[in-house]
């Protein structure tokens, strides 16, 4: 995708919606500032300084302004294109974010671009529990500060295995054959979520695969500036669909699902991989929204009331809010809505990573905005999982974070259904 700014009528609706804007009230932070920004740049490159290189990199990639946006401007896709020309500036040239993301960049090629660095990862996130190989852990090179903060959010028993090794029972009569994307922290840090959703796909008479071939979604290097690592590994998990025989790819975090309905700009029109990336993008169907429209029963009501997160890749970037609700409904849960939310917890990839100021900040206001007397809340992705949980142990350690399916899944469990 090209930059183009040409679009953008600066109307100011985007401004309410923008994570950044509505935190700092900065013209700068919204992004009609970021369009007017990029629009300058293109004309006169030598106008670029660590203040306009800041404000451009402190967009969270939420789309929430595109979602609003009534000329239809790719705002936080043009600051991806954007990050992807200037993110291997020299290492003192730029803003801090970059510089993180420089450091920890080859280390997530490693950790996530096999089975056997997901192991590793694994390895080393469930080590970081341990007092002494913890603090080994926290102060390894290519660990950023930040993330001992984020390291707060984790489960309190990290899986030891990847959640990809699992087999399951198969239905007698499937309906349909799908191809349950495991993902990367969601087969290491949350493999239990995964063998949670098979279970419910299963009850569901759908036939499940997980092939070995696949690979992280590489939407942490596409929002980074590295998309060579994502059109890499989206080639290889358009290899595993094509092998699997599956007619869907079910997905249960809302930031690879978005991430697997765009591979095919990842590729030139022209190339071959274009059309296959477009038969992918067909069959990605966001988890919550598969388990919604499949046959499964009611379940009992449950005692404690819930409330949801909308992630911003789930509400903004696949249009997906309802789905979520009317499952967890359907298990018996009471949903007592918070405001604003689908507004942006803050972590946002590895945003929380490489401004961590901002991340807080929003971060703090997701946490404030949980109803009282509220037991769970439901994010449907790792990434939010994390940080919001992070968040509500500073805040109560009381109320936990927790993924729909999970929570359906636990429903059913405990009337014996799964």
């Amino acid at each position: 995708m090209e930059i183009d700014t040409g679009q953008c009528v600066h109307c100011g609706l985007c401004l309410p919606a923008c994570p950044t804007y509505v935190e700092t009230g900065l013209e700068a932070e919204s992004p009609r500032g970021r369009v007017l920004l990029l629009e300058r740049l293109e004309e006169n490159p030598e106008l670029m300084n660590d203040a306009a290189a800041m404000f451009l990199d402190d967009c969270l990639g939420c789309r929430a302004c595109e979602e609003v946006c009534p000329a239809h401007v790719p705002t936080a896709h043009m600051v991806e294109e954007w990050r992807a020309k200037e993110a291997y500036w020299p290492d003192e040239v730029g803003p801090e974010g970059f510089a993180v993301f420089r450091r920890i960049s080859g280390p997530l090629s490693f950790f996530f671009g096999s089975a056997r660095g997901l192991a590793w990862f694994q390895r080393l996130v469930r080590w970081s529990h341990w007092p002494v190989i913890g603090q080994w852990v926290s102060h390894l090179r290519f660990v950023p500060e930040s993330a001992r903060t984020l390291s707060e959010g984790l489960p309190h028993r990290v899986p030891k295995s990847l959640s990809r090794i699992r087999r399951g029972n198969p239905p007698a009569a499937p309906t349909d054959k799908a191809m349950l994307f495991v993902g990367c922290i969601m087969d290491t840090i949350y493999a239990e979520t995964n063998h949670h959703t098979q279970d419910l796909l299963q009850l569901g008479e759908v036939e499940v695969v997980v092939p070995q071939r696949q690979r992280c979604c590489g939407a942490l290097h596409k929002h980074g500036g590295a998309p060579e690592v994502a059109r890499r590994w989206a080639q290889e998990n358009i290899m595993a669909f094509e092998e699997s025989g599956a007619s869907t790819v079910v997905v249960n975090a809302a930031g690879c699902g978005a991430m697997m309905k765009e591979y095919s700009n990842l590729f030139e029109k022209e190339d071959p991989w274009y059309a296959r990336a477009c038969r992918l993008e067909e069959a990605v169907v966001d988890a919550t929204a598969y388990l919604a429209s499949l046959p499964l029963p009611d379940g009992a009501p449950q005692g404690a009331e819930i409330t949801v997160h909308d992630p911003c890749h789930l509400a903004h970037g696949q249009g997906i809010r309802q789905e979520p609700r009317q499952l967890l409904k359907r298990a018996g849960y009471h949903i007592q809505e918070m405001p604003d939310s689908d507004l942006c917890c803050g972590s946002a990839g590895i945003y929380n990573l490489t401004h961590p100021a901002m991340a807080q900040s929003l971060q703090k206001r997701k946490v404030e905005s949980v109803p009282e007397g509220i037991g769970q809340v439901a994010a449907a992705n790792p990434g939010c999982l994390m940080h919001i949980q992070a968040g509500l142990r500073k805040q109560s350690g009381t109320v936990e974070a927790v993924h729909p399916v999970d929570l359906v899944w636990e429903a059913y469990h405990r009337q014996g259904v799964v």
